[in-house]
């Protein structure tokens, strides 16, 4: 939704991709304790958030260089982690459904018309965050069960719901405060 204003002003898919792999690389090892060993990891909201912003270009080729470098040993996946035995482990499918999510998400971007309210723009982004979380969590846990036959499902979603929705909630408050900050002026 922010492809076109930054394409309008010189910076093309190139550009942002590398820029989303520099901010996911930098924030995506954030994590911060909600309540009680709840964590709310700045990786999945940057890698729904930054596709519905920035395109599928973008945001596939921003998440790939952030895969690769974590993949490499930069320290970039949540909990500043990285390395190949992380993406191998129990968090490997929730990390290899982020591009998907990119895609499906920069796709719903790159879809958008330019006259599209910002209202049904806001519901679109609310809409992507929600999808996004649950591609991320749809691909994530089938592996980790695979890889923890013990995991507690229920226990599980129940861990996940919570920030899923706030992760969410803060992409639709950044989308809102970044779309108005970008709003030509009349």
């Amino acid at each position: 939704m922010l492809e076109s204003f930054l394409a309008r002003n010189g910076f093309r898919w190139p550009m942002t991709a590398l820029v989303t792999g520099v901010v996911l690389g930098l924030l995506g090892p954030v994590v911060i304790d909600l309540e009680q060993g709840l964590p709310l990891s700045l990786q999945s909201l940057l890698v729904c958030w930054l596709p519905l912003m920035l395109g599928w270009r973008a945001g596939v080729a921003g998440v790939l260089i952030y895969l690769a470098a974590g993949a490499f040993g930069l320290p970039v996946f949540a909990g500043h982690r990285a390395g190949l035995d992380i993406i191998a482990g129990p968090t490997g499918g929730y990390l290899l459904g982020m591009p998907v999510a990119a895609l499906v998400l920069g796709t719903i971007a790159s879809e958008t018309s330019e006259d599209t309210s910002d209202r049904n723009r806001y519901v679109r982004i609310a809409i992507g965050m929600v999808l996004g979380h649950l591609i991320i969590l749809a691909m994530g846990i089938p592996w980790q069960r695979q890889v923890q036959p013990d995991l507690d499902l229920m226990a599980l979603a129940e861990k996940l719901y919570r920030p899923l929705l706030l992760k969410s909630a803060l992409g639709v408050l950044l989308s809102v405060l970044v779309m108005r900050v970008a709003a030509p002026r009349a």
